[in-house]
C-alpha cells in the first residue's frame, strides 16, 4: 500500500511527465493498407514485435488492428485488414503524456497514432507512433534523477494487479485465445494449484504466442509448433508458454521493477514471493500513475477515465461520494484509487465497464471490483454497498471481539 504522503509526492514528481509534450517521444508508425490479408498483417507484427498496426483509410481517417482483434479470426489469407481494423482515438504532438497515457489505459492498446493537427479538420494524417513502453521509459527516468528517495519506497506490491486471471497447463490454446479476448489481455499465467490453496507459477502464455499458431510454421522460425492450425488449437498450452517467467519480489522499488521490464525487453512481470505468486505488473500498471488525482484534501486517484465529458465528471462525482461516505464509517481512510476498464461489446458500439475501487487505511486495503456493466451509476451504487459492507462486516467482529476479551 501506498502511504499517502508517499503517493502525493509521487503524484507531484510524475506532474512533471503528465505534463510533457510528446513531440519528442514519436516514434515511426507501424502502417498497412486497407486490402492487406491478415496473414501479413501477422507477419508484420511477429517481426517488428508489435501489438498495433495502424491502417489510413481513404479520406484520412484511421483505424488499428490490435493482436487480440485477431485472435478469432480464420481464412486468414484471404481476410482483409479493412474488415478487422477498428476505429481508435488519435493524439497530435500537442497533446500531452498523461493524455496518451489515460487513452491507452481506456483503450487497452500499447500505441497510439500520432497525425498532424488540422485545427479541428476531422481529415487526419498518421506522421508517427508513441508508445507505453516508451512512456514507461521516460517514468523510470524521471523518478532515477529525482534526488528524494521516492523510488525506494514505493514497491512492486504496490504498483501490482493483484487479481490474476489464470490458466492451467492442460487447458488448450482455443481456451487461452477465448479469455484473452473475452477479458481483453495479453498474458495469461499457466499455474497450478496446491493443496494448500497457493498458486505455483509454471510458464506465462501472451497474445503473441497464441498469434504465433495462426500462421503456417515455416513463417514463423524456430517457435513453431507444426503447420496445421487445428492440431495447435487443440494443444495444451504448456507446450507454448514461456517457461521462463519474468519476476520481481514484492519489495522490489519501483525503478528495479521497470528497469526489469526494459532488461528483459518483457510486457510483464510477475510479483512473487518464495513460489506464491501475488499479482502482475504490465506496461498498463506503469503507465497507470499518471492517472489523474483529484483536487480534493483526502488523495482520490481515477485511472482509466473515460473519453466523454459527462462520464468523466459523473464518475468523478460518485467515486468521492463513496470515499466521503466511507469516512463517516471509518475515519481512518488514506487514499482511494478507482481503476476503470471499458470493454468493447461484439456488434454494440456501447462499451461496458468494469471497475475497481481500493480504499487503503493505515492498517488495510479494501477491494471491491464491479461486475460488468453499461450502467456507470449503477456500477458505483454497487461498489458503494460492497465497500460498505466489508467495513461494516469488520466493525461489527471487532466490537463482537471486544465485549468477549474486554481489554485489561
Amino acid at each position: 500500500m501506498i502511504s499517502q504522503e508517499i503517493s502525493r509526492d509521487l503524484y507531484d514528481s510524475l506532474m512533471e511527465v503528465h505534463s510533457r509534450n510528446i513531440k519528442e517521444f514519436v516514434e515511426n508508425p507501424i502502417l498497412t493498407k486497407e486490402d492487406v490479408p491478415i496473414s501479413k498483417i501477422i507477419g508484420m507484427m511477429l517481426k517488428e514485435d508489435v501489438h498495433e498496426v495502424f491502417i489510413q483509410l481513404p479520406g484520412k481517417s484511421i483505424s488499428c488492428i490490435n493482436i487480440r482483434d485477431i485472435l478469432s479470426s480464420t481464412h486468414i489469407e484471404t481476410l482483409k485488414s479493412s474488415t478487422v481494423g477498428r476505429p481508435i482515438p488519435t493524439l497530435t504532438e500537442n497533446d500531452n503524456l498523461g493524455t496518451a497515457a489515460r487513452l491507452m489505459n481506456l483503450q487497452r492498446l500499447k500505441s497510439l497514432p500520432v497525425v498532424i493537427d488540422q485545427d479541428g479538420n476531422q481529415d487526419q494524417e498518421i506522421i508517427g507512433q508513441i508508445s507505453s513502453k516508451r512512456i514507461m521509459q521516460y517514468i523510470y527516468d524521471t523518478i532515477s534523477k529525482k534526488k528524494t528517495n521516492l523510488q525506494s519506497k514505493i514497491t512492486a506490491a504496490d504498483i501490482m494487479t493483484p487479481t490474476l486471471i489464470t490458466i492451467n497447463p492442460s487447458d488448450k490454446f482455443d481456451t487461452a485465445k477465448g479469455m484473452m479476448k473475452k477479458e481483453s489481455i495479453d498474458h495469461l499465467p499457466v499455474v497450478e494449484n496446491r493443496r494448500d490453496s497457493s498458486v505455483v507459477i509454471k510458464g506465462m502464455i501472451t497474445s503473441t504466442h497464441i498469434l504465433q499458431t495462426l500462421i503456417p510454421a515455416e513463417s514463423i522460425g524456430r517457435r513453431s509448433l507444426g503447420s496445421d492450425y487445428e492440431l495447435k488449437s487443440n494443444q495444451e498450452v504448456m507446450g507454448l508458454a514461456d517457461k521462463n517467467v519474468v519476476t520481481v519480489k514484492p519489495n522490489d522499488n519501483i525503478t528495479t521493477t521497470i528497469n526489469t521490464l526494459l532488461k528483459t525487453n518483457s510486457t510483464y512481470t510477475m510479483v512473487q514471493s518464495s513460489d506464491d505468486v501475488l499479482g502482475i505488473i504490465t506496461y498498463r500498471d506503469i503507465i497507470s500513475l499518471l492517472g489523474e488525482q483529484t483536487q480534493r484534501e483526502l488523495p482520490v486517484y481515477i485511472i482509466g477515465m473515460p473519453d466523454d465529458p459527462f462520464d468523466s465528471e459523473l464518475i468523478k462525482s460518485k467515486f468521492y461520494n463513496i470515499v466521503e461516505f466511507l469516512s463517516k464509517i471509518t475515519p481512518k481512510i488514506e487514499e482511494a484509487r478507482c481503476r476503470i476498464k471499458a470493454i468493447e461489446s461484439e456488434g454494440s458500439q456501447k462499451k461496458r465497464y468494469e471497475v475497481t475501487a481500493n480504499i487503503f487505511t493505515a492498517n488495510k486495503r479494501y477491494i471491491y471490483t464491479s461486475k460488468k456493466n453499461w450502467d456507470l451509476v449503477s456500477i458505483f451504487d454497487d461498489i458503494k454497498e460492497g465497500l460498505r459492507n466489508q467495513i461494516g462486516s469488520e466493525k461489527d467482529d471487532k466490537q463482537k471481539a471486544s465485549i468477549r476479551y474486554p481489554q485489561e
